[in-house]
């Protein structure tokens, strides 16, 4: 039985692009049902990232990693594209499919329909014994639920199916990628619970191990 994936997007836009009228509005909701009207979408989420604006990301379920390739290669695909291509991208998208770990605490979506989402990306080497992290992210996620009146609204996260490149593996070298959401009221929550006693005690769980781990906040919103 094929097993349910994730895909996550990044789409560099237009410089300063305003997707919230006229006719650039038109084009990326356009886009957005396209999506959601393919066999095999269950939901998906989209927004800015709040650190850089010009970069929208995309979180789309999907009940199988065949059901995005069939639209991948579908005569729906090349006026979608067509679309982003014209209206919306400012560079070439970066995409990558992964599998929410069961050691989640919560499931995916509480973390992406809260009102701010922390995402970070967590970059290894490409001999990493993934299960090694994976034990490391179910620690965490145990001590930081004990954490007291902690604001966060969610926590999930998994390993890509795909190897990408960064810097921090060496010229060429692809590793793995391990993706985390953890939702939260607002920026400054996140921002505040960082300059606490109980952040350095749980962090070690998720530093050790990655070569490089990069992070950004997006207020995700949900379409179906």
């Amino acid at each position: 039985m094929s097993e349910p994936v994730t895909e996550v997007a990044y789409l560099p836009l237009k410089p300063s692009l305003d997707l919230s009228s006229g006719e650039t509005k038109e084009a990326w909701q356009s886009a957005l049902r396209t999506i959601a009207s393919q066999p095999g979408f269950k939901t998906g989420y989209w927004g800015k990232q709040i650190e850089n604006p010009d970069t929208l990301q995309l979180v789309i379920d999907w009940d199988s990693l065949s059901s995005h390739q069939t639209f991948m290669s579908s005569p729906a695909y090349t006026p979608f594209l067509q679309i982003l291509g014209d209206k919306i991208l400012g560079g070439s998208p970066t995409l990558i499919h992964m599998s929410f770990s069961s050691s989640s605490p919560t499931p995916p979506s509480e973390s992406l329909s809260a009102p701010v989402t922390e995402c970070v990306n967590s970059f290894f080497e490409p001999t990493y014994d993934q299960s090694q992290y994976t034990t490391q992210f179910s620690q965490f996620g145990e001590k930081a639920a004990a954490i007291p009146d902690i604001e966060a609204l969610g926590l999930a996260g998994g390993w890509g199916l795909e190897k990408l490149p960064h810097e921090s593996l060496g010229e060429g070298v692809e590793g793995s990628v391990f993706n985390i959401f953890i939702g939260w009221p607002t920026v400054e929550a996140h921002m505040e619970f960082r300059g606490t006693q109980h952040f350095g005690e749980v962090m070690p769980l998720l530093r050790d191990g990655p070569k490089a781990m990069k992070m950004w906040h997006v207020a995700f919103e949900k379409f179906e």
